[in-house]
């Protein structure tokens, strides 16, 4: 039985980046009611950001050496240490149960929403990094849906293209845990232009990216 991770990071209850997930989980579980289907908001339901004491585990499983999962599981070795953990660990094995993901995240100012950001703080950990010798890892082969909303126009050959540290940033992170080797975004963009004046005339733009972003999210859904 597959699993779908659904995450969402905007703080906007309608945003469009949580209409795209949410189309993209709709359709998943609607091919197969049976699956299990797994959510997390990351806005309503806030991460603690990456503290001294998580560090401080980190810091010693990457001098260790150690890739054992079970092992890391248990690598707290202080009250303080053992708090933080209990928050991470059970995001950790949220990820690793399951076989889709689906991320909601928006561009904020260049890149992502500090939501999203504090939960992934928490998950690299030192056994879920690629191997740099297979550049495999306990994550790798998992397929990954980024649904995302953008204000403006930041796609090859736009003015802004630059810019884009979204995509950029999220891309390289992801790849760090063997997360990208099946990723595919669904970008909606110039999402400012029904409320930002000096935007209005590229509506009709934003109404294209937009539902080309929905049907993507349904055609990959339907492949899975």
């Amino acid at each position: 039985m597959t699993t779908l991770l659904h995450l969402d990071s905007s703080p906007r209850p309608d945003s469009v980046s949580r209409r795209l997930s949410g189309e993209f989980a709709a359709a998943w579980r609607k091919s197969d009611p049976e699956r299990t289907y797994v959510y997390r908001d990351l806005a309503a339901d806030h991460v603690p950001h990456i503290d001294a004491a998580q560090i401080a585990v980190m810091h010693r499983l990457e001098t260790e050496g150690v890739r054992d999962l079970a092992a890391a599981r248990d690598a707290a070795r202080t009250p303080e240490e053992a708090a933080s953990w209990s928050v991470t660990w059970p995001l950790v094995e949220e990820l690793l149960a399951a076989d889709t993901v689906v991320l909601g995240v928006p561009m904020y100012n260049f890149s992502v929403p500090s939501t999203f950001k504090a939960w992934f703080d928490r998950i690299l950990v030192a056994p879920l990094i690629v191997d740099p010798e297979t550049g495999r890892g306990p994550l790798s082969g998992k397929k990954v849906v980024v649904a995302s909303a953008r204000g403006g126009a930041y796609g090859p050959g736009t003015p802004r293209h630059d810019s884009d540290h979204q995509e950029r940033y999220l891309r390289a992170a992801l790849g760090m845990v063997g997360l990208a080797d099946d990723l595919t975004f669904l970008h909606a963009e110039m999402t400012k232009a029904d409320h930002v004046p000096r935007l209005a005339r590229f509506k009709d733009m934003a109404t294209a990216s937009y539902e080309a972003a929905m049907d993507g999210a349904r055609i990959l859904a339907a492949r899975d």
